[in-house]
C-alpha cells in the first residue's frame, strides 16, 4: 500500500469513526442552515408551515395564519343566511368578488377556513334572503361593534343568527 493510499485510508476510519461517535452522542449533522419565516420550520433544507398555518414560505417570509369561522343559522324564517367575510387593512373578501357563503340550513353550522395576514382584522356580515342583516352586512357597509376579529390561527364562533 502506498503512502498516499494508507492516508486516505487513515482519514476514511477518522470520519467514520467521528461520524459514529457523534450519532451515539446524539448528535446531528447539520448540512445546510436554512431561513425559514415566522410560523414555518426548517426540515432538512426546506421550510414547512406549523400546524395551523399554511402558505409558501421560499423566501423567508413565512406562513399565514388558518382562520376558521362557524356560523349557525338560527332563524326560522325558512331563508338561508348569505355570508362573507372582509379585510380591514387591504381589498379584500372571502370568498372573493360577489360570491358568498351560504348556511347549510336552520340549526346547522356553516363552516369555512381562510388564510389572513398577520395584523389585519377580519370582519363577519350576512344578510338573509328577507333582508334581515348580520354584522357589517353582505356590502361592508353597516357598522358593529363586535363583529371584527384578528387574525390569527383559530377558530371564531360567530354564534346563532337569530330573527331578532
Amino acid at each position: 500500500m502506498s503512502v498516499s493510499n494508507f492516508r486516505l485510508a487513515l482519514r476514511l476510519c477518522v470520519v467514520a469513526v467521528g461520524f459514529s461517535s457523534a450519532v451515539s452522542l446524539g448528535c446531528v449533522l447539520v448540512v445546510e442552515d436554512t431561513e425559514c419565516g415566522p410560523y414555518a420550520y426548517d426540515y432538512r433544507g426546506a421550510c414547512y408551515c406549523e400546524d395551523g398555518f399554511d402558505g409558501d414560505d421560499p423566501y423567508g417570509a413565512g406562513c399565514s395564519p388558518l382562520m376558521t369561522f362557524r356560523v349557525t343559522d338560527d332563524c326560522d324564517d325558512g331563508s338561508h343566511v348569505s355570508w362573507k367575510l372582509f379585510s380591514d387593512a387591504r381589498d379584500w373578501t372571502w370568498p372573493s368578488g360577489d360570491a358568498e357563503y351560504r348556511t347549510p340550513g336552520l340549526g346547522y353550522d356553516g363552516l369555512e377556513t381562510i388564510l389572513c395576514e398577520v395584523d389585519e382584522w377580519i370582519c363577519f356580515g350576512a344578510q338573509t334572503d328577507s333582508g334581515l342583516t348580520y354584522g357589517v352586512g353582505l356590502d361592508f357597509a353597516e357598522g358593529c361593534d363586535d363583529c371584527c376579529y384578528p387574525c390569527e390561527s383559530r377558530e371564531v364562533d360567530l354564534g346563532y343568527l337569530t330573527c331578532n
